[in-house]
C-alpha cells in the first residue's frame, strides 16, 4: 500500500532586518502551499519560532517540538528555507541533521539547495552553517556597536523598570512615592537597619517584603545617587549560553559610566557614606565577626585590651542591657594563648547602655557649646593649608618643554646638514631629555600637591558642615549618635575614648562619672 511522507516545515524570524522582510505569515503561507502542492506528501504542522536568536536551540520552544514529534516517529522529512532559520550554530546545526539521520529524517534547506539525504549533504551543510554562524557574529558586532554608542550617548538600556524610576524616551525619571522608600532605605542601612526596616515594610503601600538581598541591591546601585553604568553583563562570544558579569577587563565590552547623568534620589554624601559602610561590614564578616545595626553604636565599639568588639547582652526588653567585650562572652575573663596562637579571653568590664547614651549626649553638648571655636579653629587650618600652598604657575613650565623639544628637532637637522656630529647629537638629546623629565617632574609635583591641599582643605569644611549639623540637632536623638558616632574604644580602667566622624573633637571620660549622672 502507498504510504505518502509525513513532512513538517520549519520557520523562524529573529529582530534582523533581512528576517523581517519576510514575515512568519508569509512563510506559514508558502510552507502549506508547497507541501499541499506535492501529492507524494502529507503535511504534519508547520513549526516556527519568532524573536528567538538562532546562535542558540535552548529558549526555541517551536524548533524543540519538532524535535520532539521526529523522535515519537510522527515526522520523515523537515523542510525549511535556509540554514540560518535552522541554526546559526555549526555545531548545533551538524549534531541536530546527525541526529534526524540516525532516525532516518532527513532535512531540506531550500534555498541552499542541501539534502542532508544525498552524500555530499554533510559536507555542503558544514560549509553553509558556517557561513550562517560567521553572519550572525557580524550582525552580533553591529548590535553591540550600535548599543555601545547609545550608551555612550547616555540613552538608558536594558532597563525597563527600577525600583524608584520609570524609563522614558531613554531616560530616568523619578517616581516621587518609590523614591522616599530609597531614601528610607539607605537611612535604615546607615542609622538603625532593624527597627527602621520593619517600619519601613509598614509603609510601603505595595506590601514589598524588603530582604536584606533586596536592601543590597538598592545600595549598591548607582542610578540612585545620579551616575549610570551600562554593560553590566555581556556575552564573551555569540555561542556563549548565557550572559556573565563584567568587571571591566575586557575592552570588546568596556562598562560605560556617565557620572551626574540624571537627577539623583539620594545625596552623594550618603551614597559616598553607604558604600563606605558595606566595605567596612564586609571587612568584618571576612574578619569573622557578624554585623549588626540593631542599637546605634553597633559595630563602631571596641575593646582597647583586645580588640574585639563589644555586643549587648540581654533581652531587647530589658532598660538596663549591659554591653561586653566579645573576646569575654566567648572565652571567659582569663586571657590565654590558644593551640592556634590566638590570644583568648578578656577581663576588660562591661558597660551599661545607659551609660553609653549620656556619655553621647553630653559629648554631642560639648561640641554644641564649643562650635565658635572649632570653627574658629578649622577657619585658621584652612587659611595655613593656604599659605603653604606652593603657588606654582605651570605654563612656563610647559612652555620651556616644548622649547627643548624643539630644540632636539633642529639639532637632527643639523645632523643631517652634516653641522654636527652624531656624538654631538647624542650630548645635546640626553640634556634636552633630562630638563624634560625635571621639568615634567616638576609640572606633576605641583599638581599634586594642589590636589592634596583641596581635598584637606574640603575635609574641614565637610567636618565645619557636621558641627553645624549637630548644633542644629537634639542632643538626646538616639538616631543623631548613630549617624555622628565614628568609634567608642572601651580602653583599660572604664575609660572611653569616643571619636565622631568628620569632627576634629573627641571625648575621654570615665565611666563612674557618666554613670553617677544617670
Amino acid at each position: 500500500m502507498y504510504s505518502k511522507i509525513r513532512v513538517a516545515a520549519y520557520c523562524r524570524v529573529s529582530k534582523d532586518m533581512e528576517d523581517q522582510l519576510h514575515s512568519l505569515s508569509v512563510q506559514i503561507k508558502y510552507f502549506t502551499e508547497y507541501i499541499s502542492g506535492h501529492e507524494d506528501y502529507e503535511l504534519v504542522e508547520v513549526y516556527y519560532d519568532e524573536g528567538i536568536t538562532g546562535t542558540s536551540t535552548r529558549k526555541r520552544d517551536g524548533f524543540n517540538r519538532m524535535i520532539a514529534d521526529c523522535e515519537a516517529g510522527k515526522i520523515d522529512l523537515i523542510l525549511t528555507k535556509k540554514v540560518s532559520h535552522f541554526a546559526r550554530n555549526t555545531v548545533a546545526t551538524l549534531n541536530f541533521t546527525r541526529r534526524l539521520s540516525e532516525l532516518k529524517i532527513g532535512v531540506i534547506f531550500m534555498n541552499d539547495g542541501i539534502d542532508t539525504r544525498d552524500k555530499d549533504g554533510e559536507l555542503r551543510l558544514t560549509i553553509m552553517s558556517s557561513i550562517a554562524q560567521e553572519e550572525s557574529r557580524k550582525i552580533s558586532e553591529r548590535i553591540k556597536w550600535g548599543m555601545k554608542k547609545h550608551m555612550e550617548d547616555g540613552v538608558v538600556l536594558g532597563c525597563g523598570r527600577i525600583y524608584g524610576y520609570k524609563v522614558i524616551d531613554g531616560k530616568l525619571k523619578i517616581v516621587p512615592e518609590e523614591a522616599e522608600i530609597v531614601k528610607e532605605i539607605f537611612r535604615s542601612y546607615l542609622y538603625d537597619y532593624s527597627t527602621r526596616i520593619k517600619q519601613l515594610r509598614n509603609s510601603d503601600t505595595k506590601n514589598r517584603v524588603w530582604s536584606p538581598q533586596h536592601v543590597l541591591k538598592i545600595l549598591k546601585n548607582e542610578k540612585y545617587v545620579g551616575d549610570l553604568t551600562q554593560w553590566k553583563v555581556y556575552k564573551p562570544n555569540i555561542l556563549a549560553p548565557r550572559e556573565i558579569a563584567n568587571h571591566g577587563d575586557n575592552p570588546e565590552a568596556p562598562l560605560i559610566t556617565i557620572r551626574d547623568h540624571h537627577e539623583g534620589i539620594i545625596s552623594r554624601e550618603v551614597w559616598d557614606a553607604a558604600q563606605a559602610e558595606m566595605l567596612r561590614r564586609s571587612r568584618k564578616s571576612r574578619e569573622g565577626r557578624k554585623h549588626s545595626r540593631v542599637y546605634w553604636f553597633s559595630g563602631k565599639m571596641v575593646c582597647g585590651k583586645c580588640g574585639y568588639s563589644y555586643n549587648v547582652s540581654g533581652s531587647a526588653t530589658n532598660p538596663y542591657r549591659q554591653v561586653g567585650c566579645r573576646n569575654r562572652q566567648i572565652y571567659g575573663t582569663a586571657p590565654r594563648v590558644a593551640p592556634n596562637g590566638e590570644h583568648i579571653g578578656c577581663d576588660n568590664h562591661t558597660i551599661d547602655e545607659r551609660i553609653l547614651d549620656k556619655v553621647m549626649q553630653t559629648l554631642l553638648a560639648n561640641v554644641q557649646a564649643l562650635r565658635p571655636s572649632l570653627e574658629k579653629e578649622m577657619l585658621n587650618e584652612i587659611r595655613l593649608i593656604q599659605s603653604v600652598r606652593k603657588s606654582v604657575d605651570v605654563e612656563p613650565l610647559k612652555a620651556e618643554i616644548e622649547n627643548l623639544k624643539e630644540k632636539k628637532r633642529k639639532a637632527i637637522d643639523l645632523v643631517i646638514e652634516g653641522l654636527i656630529s652624531k656624538d654631538d647629537l647624542k650630548q645635546q638629546t640626553e640634556f634636552y631629555d633630562s630638563e624634560i623629565t625635571r621639568l615634567t617632574e616638576k609640572i606633576a609635583e605641583s599638581q599634586n600637591i594642589g590636589a592634596l591641599h583641596q581635598k584637606q582643605i574640603d575635609g574641614i569644611k565637610e567636618a565645619m558642615e557636621r558641627i553645624k549639623n549637630v548644633a542644629d540637632c537634639d542632643v538626646s536623638n538616639t538616631e543623631i549618635y548613630g549617624e555622628m558616632l565614628d568609634k567608642i574604644i572601651v580602653s583599660k580602667y572604664k575609660h572611653l575614648n569616643i571619636y565622631l566622624n568628620g569632627i576634629p573633637y573627641y571625648l575621654y571620660c570615665q565611666e563612674d562619672t557618666a554613670a553617677r549622672n544617670l
